[in-house]
C-alpha cells in the first residue's frame, strides 16, 4: 500500500515551525489549551510507561515522550523538529504506512493526528500492527463536535452552523487563525469509535476536556490572544483509550 503525498503533508512541512512556535508561546490560548486541557488528559490516558516502548506518532517536538519517560522512546512524524530530544529514537514516518515492525510497541499514541487526512483506516491499521497484542492505543482529537463546526456568540454559547449528520472537509483551515491553510477532516466521534473497532481495537475508555472559562479569562482576560472566542459549553478535545485484540 502507497499513500501519495497530501497538499496536507506539503503545508506541514512548510508550516511546522511556525506551528511549533505557536504551542510554545506562553501568551497565546493555544499553548493554555494544550497545557491545560491536552497534556494533563492524554498523560491520565496512556498511564505508567515507566518499563514499557513506546511510540507517539505525530510526535512533533517530543513533548510527550519526556513527560512519559518510558523504557524506550519511539517518536514518528513527517518532519524532524530541531527541538526533538536526542535520547529518544525518531524517524520520518507517514503513520499510514510505517516502517516499525509488527507488535513492536507495547503503547501506541496519536496525538492530534487522525483529522488532518483521509485515510482513517489506513492509519488504525498500522497503529494496531505495530501494536502488541493486548497493548494501549491511546488517541487524543479535537473533538468533533466543537472544532470548526459553528461559532461562538458574544455571550459565551456555540451555534452550529455545519451539518454535523455528514463529514466534510475544510480545505482553508488556519491552527488558531494564524497557522495553515491545512486540510481538516470532520468526522463524527462514531466514526472514530467505529472506525477503531474495525481495526482491531476493544475501546476502554472516552472522554472529553470543556475549557474552564473562568480560569481562562483569569488568564487572558476578556480579549483571546488568539482573537477568536472561546466557550467552555461545548467540548474542546476528545480521547479514546484503546487495547488491541
Amino acid at each position: 500500500m502507497t499513500i501519495p503525498a497530501t497538499r496536507t503533508n506539503d503545508v506541514w512541512l512548510d508550516k511546522a515551525e511556525a506551528y511549533l512556535a505557536l504551542i510554545h508561546d506562553a501568551d497565546r490560548d493555544s499553548h493554555y489549551l494544550r497545557a491545560h486541557g491536552l497534556k494533563p488528559s492524554l498523560l491520565r490516558m496512556v498511564g505508567d510507561c515507566s518499563c514499557v516502548r513506546v511510540l507517539d506518532t505525530g510526535c512533533g517536538d517530543g513533548w510527550l515522550l519526556d513527560a512519559l519517560a518510558p523504557a524506550e522512546g519511539y517518536g514518528g512524524d513527517i518532519y524532524r523538529y530541531n527541538q526533538f530530544p536526542a535520547r529518544w529514537h525518531f524517524s520520518v514516518e507517514d503513520v499510514r504506512k510505517m516502517s516499525y515492525a509488527d507488535e513492536f510497541f507495547d503503547v501506541t499514541v496519536a496525538s492530534l493526528l487522525l483529522m488532518w487526512f483521509s485515510e482513517l483506516d489506513a492509519a488504525l491499521a498500522e497503529i494496531r500492527r505495530v501494536t502488541k497484542s493486548g497493548g494501549r492505543v491511546i488517541i487524543a482529537l479535537m473533538h468533533p463536535d466543537f472544532y470548526r463546526t459553528g461559532e461562538v456568540r458574544a455571550d459565551g454559547d456555540y451555534v452550529v452552523t455545519c451539518n454535523l449528520g455528514t463529514s466534510f472537509v475544510i480545505e482553508d483551515h488556519r491552527i488558531a487563525g494564524a497557522v495553515g491553510p491545512f486540510q481538516y477532516h470532520y468526522r463524527r466521534l462514531s466514526e472514530y469509535v467505529n472506525a477503531c473497532v474495525r481495526a482491531g481495537l476493544r475501546i476502554e475508555e472516552l472522554a472529553d476536556w470543556f475549557v474552564n472559562m473562568d480560569d481562562f479569562v483569569a488568564t487572558f482576560g476578556s480579549d483571546c490572544p488568539s482573537g477568536m472566542r472561546r466557550t467552555g459549553k461545548v467540548p474542546m478535545y476528545a480521547f479514546i483509550r484503546c487495547t488491541k485484540v
